[in-house]
């Protein structure tokens, strides 16, 4: 059985198309597995087509791990501003990123998937910097959450014993959500608002009665 869905008609050499098929085959092979021909296979197009616009599969999963970031970085940004207290911010911030994680599945999923095999693999020197690029952007995508924790702190509205390690399992256990959620059919929008939402109050408030 093919798990691989074609994507609909367009422009098949749109840069974000083939991010888009690269994103799905990762997921649904795996990052070692999934080759340029599944890649291609998905966007109904040859793999002159990929390599037009990107020299490996490397490069591709390095597109794939920026746009996941930057998708999380637009989701919680907007909530960043907004002069509210940091608790309410924390919890808003946290349900975002959960929306994020269901709504961009297969990236996140790609990512959390891949980063590990690419830093115990064989690598170039220019892949590693890529790598440790978006390592740095992971750190201050979390760095987010971690300022709202210390101002929880300063305000007396948040209690943690440590805001680093706060914010690391807080943002731990929002990403676990990629390893159990899946996509159903008939689910509904205010479906996934109650996994947001449940899951951001479980993590941020606990389950002690």
């Amino acid at each position: 059985m093919n798990d691989l869905q074609p994507l609909p008609a367009g422009k098949v050499d749109s840069v974000q198309q083939i991010i888009d098929a690269a994103a799905q085959c990762f997921m649904a092979k795996g990052l070692e597995k999934a080759t340029i021909d599944d890649i291609a296979d998905v966007l109904a197009a040859t793999k002159g087509r990929v390599y037009h616009h990107f020299r490996s599969k490397n490069a591709i999963f390095f597109a794939v791990h920026r746009l996941a970031m930057q998708y999380c970085f637009d989701a919680v940004a907007p909530i960043m501003a907004l002069d509210i207290p940091a608790d309410d911010k924390l919890f808003q911030m946290a349900v975002a990123h959960a929306h994020v994680m269901m709504d961009t599945l297969p990236y996140q999923r790609s990512i959390r998937l891949g980063v590990d095999i690419y830093l115990r693999g064989s690598t170039t020197e220019a892949e590693r910097e890529v790598l440790r690029e978006l390592i740095e952007l992971r750190n201050d995508y979390e760095d987010l959450f971690r300022d709202v924790l210390r101002e929880g702190q300063e305000a007396g509205t948040v209690d943690v014993p440590d805001v680093g390690l706060a914010g690391r399992a807080i943002i731990g256990a929002l990403n676990g959500l990629v390893d159990w959620y899946r996509i159903r059919p008939g689910q509904s929008e205010a479906d996934r608002a109650a996994i947001a939402d449940g899951l951001a109050r479980t993590i941020l408030y606990g389950v002690k009665a």
